[in-house]
């Protein structure tokens, strides 16, 4: 995986963790890819759910990173992922020691990178070219409009999208999240707002460096 895939894979990441209530009620895998498909985040193309190869890219791409949440969550107590395709659901968090917990063939499976890229067609390294551009949500016509940027870059306090680099975007959103974070006096809406702006800066630097 190169450092432009690690990028989107962060975000989707960063992304997950907004949608902790919905984990805690539970949600499908179907559910789960349709609402990253929508606005505000756009990261997966309307041929997700479609193509064989394309769906089976989602699926991998989507369980790496919430086996990876699953791992952040349980070190820092928050509860426990279960992951399956029916559901994705986060249970009250139970202290084990580390020698007692269970080998997880499926953890293994999906946090091995290679398991995507060998999973193969003919041209499968043009497929997966195109599965990230679409993930990226950088078509054309999901590209973001000056006055879009404009707002997001209002409700992030950022001044100018010019030399907004990255980590500076990620530092200035985690810290506006933690501000208007509802558990902080802030609302899930404007919590809402701010992910929301930071995917559309996000895109916008990504698509820049390409």
């Amino acid at each position: 995986m190169n450092n432009k895939h690690e990028t989107l894979l962060q975000l989707l990441t960063e992304i997950l963790h907004s949608f902790q209530p919905a984990f805690r009620d539970g949600i499908s895998e179907f559910e789960l890819i349709s609402k990253l498909k929508a606005k505000p985040f756009c990261l997966f193309d309307e041929d997700a759910l479609r193509e064989p190869l394309v769906l089976f890219q989602t699926h991998f791409v989507l369980f790496h990173a919430l086996y990876i949440l699953r791992e952040e969550w349980r070190q820092q107590k928050v509860g426990e992922l279960t992951i399956s395709a029916l559901k994705i659901k986060l249970e009250t968090f139970i202290d084990q020691d580390a020698a007692l917990v269970q080998a997880d063939p499926l953890a293994d499976y999906y946090l091995d990178w290679q398991n995507l890229s060998k999973t193969d067609e003919a041209g499968v390294e043009d497929l997966l070219n195109q599965f990230w551009q679409k993930m990226g949500g950088m078509k054309a016509n999901k590209e973001p409009t000056l006055e879009e940027i404009n707002v997001a870059l209002e409700h992030m306090q950022l001044e100018a999208i010019e030399g907004l680099q990255l980590d500076e975007l990620k530092r200035q959103y985690r810290k506006l999240q933690h501000m208007y974070h509802p558990d902080k006096g802030g609302t899930a809406e404007q919590a809402q707002i701010i992910l929301a702006a930071y995917t559309t800066l996000h895109s916008v630097i990504y698509n820049s460096t390409k």
